[in-house]
Parts: structure tokens; C-alpha cells; sequence
């Protein structure tokens, strides 16, 4: 089962870039996303400009933008949700119509959707950086910048921890399909009652297994050694890594400027 989570092997230009530009990309996302907004133009024009910088990585990658959509499907209705709270508990602002007794806030409706925008920016760049950053460079790269192993192998195995449990889902529902116990075909409320049991039992004891086949690969590769392991894919910083590291820095300057309402006015 392909996942937005996992690592698909590719010559494009996101592909050969440093691993650590491409963090360093990830963070500034995160930062944009986190910073405090207020509720006008500025504020969405700047989250727009950086959703669609993302997505022009996504289409630079060559990854399948169906991929995107499924993603945008998944977080639907979490976007509803919000709108429609936001916008019928939200205290101050102007009523734009009522529903029965509760107000629609015009303040309310903004801010739902601002946070929704907020979440999509931030569910953008991570597809993007997991697809197209192989996880061997990934380890090689924070290495030297002289991160201890133990950090490291846990931020690359919650990365590809995602994935991994799709992987194992999936074959443990074809492999009980095959067996005569097809969950999708059982009635909702029989599925609720005890269909996933069969499949979250197995899935659990597959998770103690891979961590116990982890321990042993770390060990193998040489992680905790007195001397440090050699990389199998080395890294290097070129014209490439400029240059992107260049566009986010005028990507940042954008956001500031139509953050502050400068881009507007």
C-alpha cells in the first residue's frame, strides 16, 4: 500500500538535495504555521503563498498528486469541524446569520478556516520531505552535524513508523481475508463489536517483533560503537542546496511582508 509517508526512490531535483536543507525547509514550515496571526488578508495570503510554494515542490518531486488529494480527503472533515465550531462558539465579532438559537460569528468562520489552512500547510511539506529524503542519507546528515545516534534512529523511526504500520494492516486484513474473515464486507456495528480484534491482536505482537528486529539491526550496523560507522550513502552540499536554501529564504521575506500587510498595501 503506497502511503504520503513513505520514501519512494527518484532522480529529481527534491531527491539529490541535502537532507538537512530539506529540514531546515521543514521547521521554517513549522514556524510559519505556529507564529501568532490575526484575522485578515495578510494572514491568509501569507499561509497561501507558502501552501502553494509546497505544492510546487510536491509537483517539482514528481509525486503523484492523487496523493495530495487522498490526504486533503482524510483531513476534510477535521476542516469541517472546525469551521462549523469555530464559527458557532466563537465569543466576538459580528453575527453573519443565526442557526435556530446559536449566532454565526463572522470572526468565528475566519478563524476555523485560518486554523484549517494552518493544518494543511503543515500536512503538506511532511509528505514531500519523507517521500523524497532517503533515510540512509537522512542518518548520514545528522550524524556529522553531531547528533548522537540514539536521537537520531528515533527521529527516522517515527518517519517511517507510519508507513510501517500500513504496511502491516494491510497484510494482516489480506491474510484473514484469505482465511474467510473479511472485515470491510461485515455489517458496521458487528465490525465495531469484534471485527478489528483479529487484526489489532496480530498488529500488535508484529510491532514487538519489528522492535526486537531493530534492536538487532542497530547492533549489526555498528550504532553504539566506540568508533564511528562509515555512511552508505554520503552526503555533500552543492550549487543545488544554495539555491533552494536562496528561494526559502525570499519565501520567508514574502510571508513577512504579506504577514504585516505590506504585499497589500
Amino acid at each position: 500500500m503506497n502511503t504520503p509517508f513513505e520514501y519512494q526512490d527518484g532522480e529529481s531535483f527534491l531527491h539529490r538535495l541535502h537532507p538537512n536543507v530539506k529540514l531546515a525547509w521543514v521547521l521554517l514550515t513549522l514556524l510559519v504555521v505556529l507564529a501568532p496571526y490575526g484575522l485578515n488578508a495578510g494572514s491568509f495570503l501569507g499561509l497561501a503563498l507558502w501552501l502553494a510554494f509546497d505544492l510546487a515542490c510536491w509537483l517539482a518531486a514528481g509525486l503523484d498528486f492523487r496523493r495530495f488529494w487522498g490526504l486533503f480527503r482524510i483531513l476534510l472533515f477535521t476542516f469541517a469541524f472546525l469551521v462549523v465550531s469555530q464559527a458557532l462558539l466563537y465569543a466576538t465579532g459580528p453575527d453573519l446569520f443565526r442557526i435556530g438559537p446559536l449566532p454565526v460569528k463572522r470572526d468565528g468562520l475566519a478563524f476555523g478556516l485560518l486554523l484549517s489552512l494552518r493544518i494543511l500547510v503543515a500536512m503538506s511539506v511532511m509528505p514531500v520531505f519523507i517521500s523524497t529524503t532517503s533515510p540512509g542519507k537522512l542518518m548520514a546528515a545528522l550524524l556529522r552535524l553531531g547528533i548522537p545516534a540514539t536521537p537520531v534512529l528515533m527521529f527516522l523511526s517515527a518517519l517511517t513508523f507510519t508507513s510501517t504500520v500500513f504496511e502491516m494492516w494491510q497484510s494482516i486484513v489480506d491474510a484473514q481475508r484469505l482465511r474467510g474473515f473479511d472485515v470491510d464486507a461485515m455489517p458496521l456495528w458487528q465490525r465495531a463489536r469484534k471485527g478489528y480484534i483479529p487484526i489489532v491482536v496480530p498488529l500488535v505482537l508484529m510491532l514487538f517483533r519489528k522492535g526486537n528486529d531493530l534492536d538487532i539491526a542497530l547492533g549489526t550496523k555498528g550504532i553504539g560503537a566506540v568508533r564511528r560507522p562509515t555512511d552508505l550513502e554520503p552526503v555533500s552540499f552543492g550549487l543545488g542546496e544554495a539555491g533552494f536554501s536562496l528561494a526559502l529564504l525570499v519565501m520567508c521575506l514574502v510571508f513577512v511582508a504579506a504577514f504585516s500587510g505590506r504585499l497589500l498595501s
